[in-house]
């Protein structure tokens, strides 16, 4: 009986659209999505139960108890994944990464490779810089993940897939040990590839200069702020929840003024108005 093959993906979404392409027949191979995005938050790994721990306090923190109950949370859901990964890739005949160069997509390659550079299994990723996707007007597009295309898109992205050499696969985990060793909230990636690591402050600019003295909806103010980020990185790993939480908290510090809270407490978390203090 002939081994599978592993396809690897990240986020619902993506999954999703790799699914739905019904390129991959799940009768003869696996499909296995990621959802923890390690972009943000105290990272962790197998093995280390207080950073484990702390990532989960600090996502506490950031999406509420709710969205961590004893039985079910994604930190440890995807670290039971990652183990399973680990201790069944060399059953596979060959994995594949459908992850592109994102941060969340680029770190949880880093992660996943620090612990497959013994596997004799051979790995390939997505090389979405050959790619020749193109809008009506003929303009080329930069497509880096999976998230920005249509099921239509996967065959054509199918073909450029690469096989990582040792030398790429010992960088990846270099990655990853240089990224935890910052300790970092935030981990980005600027346009040359240049890691950036910052505190959870990371964005408050970013979110301040979208304020003025005229209140406005959250909504409105996240939105334009996750555009400029779009337009800085390239990147759509920041969530709007993160940027949610980081507008209470420049309300505590002073520096905006929230009003006018959604009646419902979960909804009122994201739906208030802000006016930014003169």
């Amino acid at each position: 009986m002939s081994k599978k093959d592993l396809h690897i993906t990240f986020d619902f979404s993506r999954n999703a659209t790799l699914v739905q392409s019904k390129l991959i027949d799940a009768e003869k191979d696996e499909i296995l999505g990621f959802t923890d995005g390690l972009s943000l938050g105290p990272l962790c790994d197998l093995g280390d139960a207080e950073a484990i721990e702390n990532r989960k306090t600090w996502w506490r923190k950031v999406f509420g108890a709710s969205q961590f109950e004893e039985s079910n949370n994604f930190v440890d859901d995807n670290l039971i994944l990652l183990k399973k990964v680990i201790s069944c890739s060399d059953r596979y005949s060959h994995i594949y990464l459908w992850l592109g160069d994102d941060a969340n997509e680029k770190i949880i390659i880093a992660r996943l490779l620090s612990h497959l550079k013994e596997s004799s299994t051979p790995i390939h990723k997505l090389n979405f810089h050959h790619m020749n996707f193109r809008n009506e007007k003929g303009e080329k597009l930069n497509l880096r993940s999976l998230q920005v295309m249509r099921e239509d898109n996967i065959v054509e992205a199918s073909k450029h897939f690469e096989k990582l050499s040792e030398d790429d696969i010992q960088s990846y985990s270099s990655l990853w040990s240089h990224i935890r060793s910052n300790d970092a909230v935030i981990n980005l990636f600027d346009n040359s590839g240049k890691h950036l690591a910052g505190d959870e402050t990371f964005f408050d600019a970013y979110l301040l200069k979208r304020c003025n003295e005229t209140p406005q909806r959250s909504a409105s103010i996240v939105g334009y702020t996750l555009c400029d980020i779009w337009d800085e990185f390239y990147d759509s790993s920041v969530g709007d929840l993160f940027l949610f939480y980081r507008l209470k908290e420049l309300a505590d510090m002073g520096k905006i003024e929230i009003s006018n809270p959604h009646e419902d407490p979960e909804r009122a978390k994201m739906v208030f108005d802000v006016r930014k203090k003169s």
